[in-house]
């Protein structure tokens, strides 16, 4: 079997861990979208795409030393290309005529599944390439999380949905909410896990420092409820004064903090508005005692996963998927959303160091038996496409 795996670098994160448990039961080619929006991810960076043609090998996009960190968790993949996006638009006549090439090159592999780990724009030129043939989508979020809506987004779900013979979601949660918003949709649905992201490890850099502070990390939307976190630390600083939080990542959607509810507090709360790089993002990590997700919803979360990756204990509320993968008590612990619950959830973590407890639990490694049962899955998932069937 055949299988075309096309992802983003904003996914390369996953991606090693799940193609782990399928890459040698099936011939894999991994092809990965590569635009001037996403070159700087969580953990690819790449200067510029001057000069690159359309299909590059991952050497020349990444670069010999960057492309060696990764060269080992695609041993056993048939071939990995990128495929270069040099212009901003999404959706422009250059982006069709780019996609039109890589279906060209595609075509040549002769390829009986095509999944697609991400619904982008800028693949919609693939569509005509694409009439009759098996397709997979794994979808990271079935709706659009709250003050995320983008029109561009919404144009390739609906073409791409029409063609696809099984989805994949990295939740029951998600799976669910999938159903329940496209109850029309009747080709079969699929979940698997997420692993810790384990690529993380490379940046793990000397001894362990003495952890300091309570971490917020990734990019900062409204749906991950840094206005809830902020209304909750003044209750946590009345318990714990010395208590230091450090939000960092870069807003989007036009995303701005607002520190009106930690006036008084400025010295127990530092801000870091811009994106990170992963050594950066790992230090901050192992700086923290635990880290805290107070999202107002979610459906997955690669913030957990790295964290995990780390060795650090997640403060968590119960909303999406949460309840997935922080186990209460035992490798973090869970809260009902809002300041004043959250608030509780930091402080239970706090008294007495139980963080170092908590911290005990957490395992960064991946799993092999979760890895081989992703790999069932989806192998499960191509063979229905191959042979139409529903279920």
């Amino acid at each position: 079997m055949v299988v075309v795996y096309y992802t983003s670098p904003s996914f390369m994160d996953t991606v090693p861990e799940i193609i782990r448990g399928f890459k040698h039961a099936v011939e894999l080619h991994v092809v990965i979208e590569i635009s001037t929006q996403n070159m700087n991810s969580t953990n690819i960076n790449v200067n510029s795409l001057d000069g690159l043609g359309v299909v590059e090998d991952p050497e020349k996009v990444l670069g010999k030393e960057q492309w060696a960190l990764f060269e080992p968790y695609f041993e056993g993949v048939a071939s990995v290309k990128f495929v270069v996006h040099n212009k901003k638009q999404s959706l422009s006549w250059h982006s069709l005529k780019r996609a039109w090439q890589l279906g060209r090159y595609l075509k040549k592999l002769k390829a009986d599944i095509f999944h697609f780990d991400t619904i982008s724009p800028r693949a919609l030129g693939l569509y005509p390439y694409l009439l009759g043939r098996k397709v997979i989508i794994t979808l990271h979020d079935p709706v659009p999380h709250a003050g995320e809506d983008n029109w561009r987004e919404d144009v390739p779900i609906i073409a791409f949905f029409r063609l696809a013979k099984a989805f994949v979601f990295y939740s029951e949660f998600a799976a669910n909410e999938f159903k329940k918003h496209y109850n029309k949709i009747k080709v079969p649905v699929h979940t698997i896990r997420m692993q810790p992201l384990s690529f993380t490890k490379y940046f793990i850099k000397g001894a362990r420092p003495e952890p300091e502070t309570i971490l917020f990390f990734g990019r900062v939307s409204y749906y991950k409820g840094i206005d809830i976190l902020m209304q909750a630390i003044p209750k946590v600083l009345a318990q714990f004064p010395d208590e230091r939080f450090v939000i960092a990542g870069k807003p989007v959607f036009g995303y701005e903090i607002d520190m009106t509810p930690v006036k008084g507090f400025e010295k127990n709360v530092q801000v870091i508005s811009r994106f990170l790089t992963t050594d950066e993002m790992v230090q901050l990590i192992r700086d923290a005692k635990f880290v805290v997700c107070p999202y107002r919803e979610a459906t997955q979360s690669g913030v957990i996963m790295t964290s995990y990756a780390v060795g650090k204990p997640v403060v968590g509320t119960t909303v999406g998927s949460f309840a997935e993968y922080i186990q209460d008590g035992v490798n973090g612990i869970l809260s009902a959303p809002g300041p004043d619950a959250l608030a509780d959830a930091m402080i239970k973590a706090l008294s007495n160091k139980r963080y170092l407890e908590l911290e005990k639990n957490v395992d960064g490694n991946y799993n092999e038996d979760i890895g081989s049962q992703n790999g069932k899955v989806l192998l499960k998932a191509y063979s229905q496409a191959l042979h139409n069937k529903k279920y």
